[in-house]
């Protein structure tokens, strides 16, 4: 049996270039072979412009998340680039509707029954899975500072009693993209490993990427 011919890489680029060079010497008959070169060469450029222009338009999502988890100091320090502005991004994590959406993990649905961001409001969010189980974050702002900065403390209700962090959230932006960070304080180092082994960032990644749907319906209007 006629064993099936192996066509490489080289020869797939040898092809092409043979394809390319015999279109230009079809054009030949017009113009001088290196001005049909140059218009090939310079009309693949303005494709490639265009090509760019688009991907820019659409602000394609940033998928960078960082968790830090510095030695012996009881925190978690996350960062995160968004491609939207940064007056998007604090409507995106402040405003009830857009939390309700990215909240949790997969398959949640999320209900809140209080969100009152200023200093001394409370908020409170019933994260309903699938298998009926129920799990209620709470916690209150102590800081807002719109749209740099908000503090906020984040418990869970009838869970880890006495267990509340102390978050700090800050938003920085350069040339259209937004720069994220959150500080989260825990009493104890223990504490902070366990909240690492919980798989937070599953919620966490899962979260900022429906952000990032949500950034785009907002930005395209």
């Amino acid at each position: 049996m006629e064993r099936p011919k192996v066509i490489s890489l080289a020869d797939i680029v040898r092809q092409r270039r043979g394809e390319a060079l015999r279109r230009l010497r079809l054009r030949a008959g017009t113009a001088h072979w290196f001005v049909i070169y140059w218009r090939f060469w310079e009309d693949s450029l303005d494709r490639l412009a265009d090509y760019l222009k688009e991907l820019k338009e659409l602000k394609m999502p940033i998928e960078d998340l960082k968790i830090e988890t510095p030695a012996n100091e009881p925190i978690i320090v996350s960062t995160r680039d968004f491609a939207a502005p940064r007056a998007l991004v604090w409507k995106v994590m402040t405003e009830r509707e857009h939390v309700a959406r990215w909240w949790g993990t997969n398959g949640q649905n999320n209900v809140i029954t209080d969100f009152d961001v200023r200093p001394g409001g409370k908020w409170r969010i019933e994260s309903h899975e699938p298998d009926g189980k129920i799990y209620i974050f709470v916690g209150e702002y102590r800081e807002v500072d719109a749209p740099n900065r908000f503090v906020w403390t984040f418990g869970m209700e009838n869970m880890f009693i006495g267990k509340t962090l102390l978050e700090t959230h800050t938003f920085e932006e350069e040339n259209g993209v937004t720069h994220y960070k959150s500080i989260s304080r825990f009493d104890t180092v223990e504490d902070r490993d366990g909240m690492i082994a919980s798989g937070m960032e599953e919620g966490m990644r899962h979260g900022m990427m429906v952000m990032d749907e949500i950034l785009g319906e907002l930005t395209r209007g």
